[in-house]
C-alpha cells in the first residue's frame, strides 16, 4: 500500500470512529446504528465493515481514541513525585479533572455507556487507560496518607471518590436542572472541589477564599 493509500485509509478511518463517537456518546451503544454511523462519516456501512468486523469492534476503538487523551501533564506528575504540599497539589488534580468533565464530556459519556451497556471488555481497556492517570494520584495519596499530611484514608478509594464527585456531580446536575454546567466556568468549579476535597482529606484545613485564589493562581 502507497503511502498516499494509507493516509487515505486512516482518514476514512479516524472519520468513522470520530462519528461514532458522536452517537455513541449521544444515544448509547444500543441506540447506534452502524448505518447512522455510517451516513454521519460519510461513507457506506459496507465501508464500515470493512474497518471494524463489528459493532463493538467501533465502540472500543472510539472510547479508546478519548482515552488516549486522558494524561496527566509532565509537570503535575513531576508536583507529585516529590510530594507537593496537598494544599497546592490538590488543587492541580481537581483542574485536571474539572476540564476533563467540562471539556471532554463524550469521554465521561462513553465511559458510562462502557459499564452500563457492554458486558465485556471495559474492565481490560479502562484498567489500560485509566491506570496512567489514576495510579500517580493514588501513590501520591499514599504517601501523604504515611507522612500524615492527608487523613488516613485508602489511598484507591480516596482517588476514586476524587474522580467521582467531579464526574457524578456534574453529570447529574445536567440531566436534572436546565443549566449545562454545575458552576460558571472552570475556575469557578476548581475552587468549590478543591474546598470540598482539601476540608475532606486535609486535617484542620480551611483555606479562606483569598488563600484558595492564591493556591490556584
Amino acid at each position: 500500500m502507497s503511502f498516499a493509500q494509507d493516509r487515505s485509509k486512516n482518514s476514512t478511518q479516524d472519520r468513522i470512529v470520530e462519528a461514532a463517537v458522536q452517537l455513541f456518546s449521544r444515544q448509547g451503544f444500543n441506540g447506534s446504528s452502524t448505518s447512522e454511523i455510517a451516513r454521519l462519516a460519510g461513507v457506506s456501512e459496507v465501508t464500515v465493515f470493512r474497518h471494524f468486523h463489528r459493532k463493538k469492534d467501533l465502540f472500543w476503538a472510539a472510547i479508546e481514541s478519548r482515552l488516549r487523551r486522558l494524561r496527566l501533564s509532565k509537570e503535575l506528575l513531576g508536583r507529585l513525585a516529590i510530594d507537593e504540599n496537598p494544599r497546592t497539589a490538590l488543587p492541580g488534580i481537581i483542574a485536571l479533572l474539572v476540564e476533563t468533565v467540562r471539556h471532554q464530556p463524550e469521554t465521561i459519556r462513553l465511559l458510562y455507556v462502557s459499564l452500563f451497556e457492554l458486558d465485556h471488555g471495559s474492565e481490560r481497556l479502562l484498567r489500560k487507560h485509566l491506570s496512567v492517570l489514576f495510579e500517580p494520584v493514588r501513590e501520591y495519596l499514599s504517601r501523604c496518607a504515611s507522612k500524615g499530611l492527608i487523613r488516613d484514608l485508602e489511598p484507591g478509594v480516596a482517588t476514586l471518590g476524587l474522580a467521582a464527585s467531579v464526574a457524578a456531580h456534574q453529570n447529574l446536575h445536567s440531566m436534572l436542572s436546565e443549566d449545562e454546567t454545575v458552576h460558571a466556568d472552570t475556575d469557578e468549579a476548581i475552587a468549590a472541589y478543591t474546598d470540598f476535597w482539601m476540608k475532606a482529606l486535609v486535617p484542620d484545613s480551611a483555606l479562606s477564599s483569598v488563600e484558595l485564589s492564591e493556591v490556584l493562581l
